[in-house]
């Protein structure tokens, strides 16, 4: 049964749930016009929070909108959130719109004087699978080099193409390749593999979204004395691999156990960086008290 979140933050106010509504002449709404991010809570406060405001303030520079909140007031804010809906595990979803502009103002085009939209809500933490992920190859494709793959775009019908297309095939999650038919990432997570004990993982030019799990990983492999080979690879050398993996904010790391109907196998290297990735979070929560 979901959490009981009741409580939102819009435009730095808290409100209720039923409250927390955008203009229809949102740019969000219509256009998909803005970016969000998913941040983990744990011990009542958010884990890697920096790193999620680096990228997050990179990709509203990139798309031309202004935060109308410093990332300080908006830790602020978060804070005040999640302790009046209380739920020290769970997930904060803070989502940027470019808003609305002028009054009946149509179209693509950007006047300038739109007024940001920031929603942040928070919602239960996905429970850990009970065992390795299927994932499955999809239609959902992506662009090498398209600088909009490095944003958390409000725009997500990639990842939801690919993950319909999962569920239909009763499969955990879908596989995204992009435009040279190399892959990606799936519809939420990144992507990881260990080939001849070697950890392995597609580069960002590849039209991969820089993870902040995916950065802490490659650091946490790094301390294992493992360098991580950012390189590309089709779905078969994947299938090859001795063992795969995907990586999220809100999952942290997850074993894939089969790719299109075949079995993978499962290496220790992966194991090792789950308790990596537990022990990172005990540190955190360690701090926090």
């Amino acid at each position: 049964m979901p959490a009981p979140f009741f409580t939102a933050s819009l435009n730095g106010r808290l409100v209720s749930l039923d409250e927390a509504q955008v203009s229809a002449s949102d740019r969000g709404f219509l256009y998909g016009d803005g970016l969000f991010e998913t941040i983990r809570i744990h011990a009542g406060r958010p884990f890697l929070w920096e790193w999620h405001m680096m990228r997050f303030t990179d990709g509203s520079k990139l798309l031309g909108i202004t935060l109308p909140q410093s990332t300080g007031s908006l830790l602020g804010t978060v804070h005040e959130l999640t302790d009046r809906n209380g739920f020290p595990k769970s997930v904060v979803r803070i989502t940027l719109s470019r808003g609305t502009g002028q009054r009946g103002q149509r179209g693509y085009a950007v006047s300038g004087d739109e007024t940001p939209t920031l929603l942040i809500t928070q919602h239960p933490l996905p429970s850990p699978p009970s065992k390795p992920l299927s994932l499955v190859t999809t239609t959902a494709r992506v662009a090498v080099g398209d600088p909009l793959a490095e944003v958390k775009s409000a725009n997500k019908l990639g990842s939801i193409l690919a993950k319909r297309e999962a569920t239909a095939q009763q499969a955990d999650d879908g596989l995204m390749l992009n435009s040279n038919g190399d892959a990606t990432e799936t519809s939420s997570a990144n992507l990881f593999w260990v080939e001849s004990g070697a950890l392995h993982t597609p580069p960002i030019s590849d039209g991969v979204l820089p993870g902040v799990t995916r950065r802490l990983v490659i650091d946490l492999a790094s301390a294992l004395g493992q360098v991580v080979r950012e390189e590309s690879a089709a779905p078969e050398r994947l299938r090859q691999a001795e063992a795969v993996f995907v990586t999220s904010a809100a999952t942290g790391v997850i074993a894939v156990g089969q790719l299109d109907g075949s079995a993978l196998g499962s290496h220790p290297l992966v194991a090792q960086l789950q308790a990596a990735h537990e022990a990172k979070l005990a540190r955190h929560a360690a701090d926090h008290r």
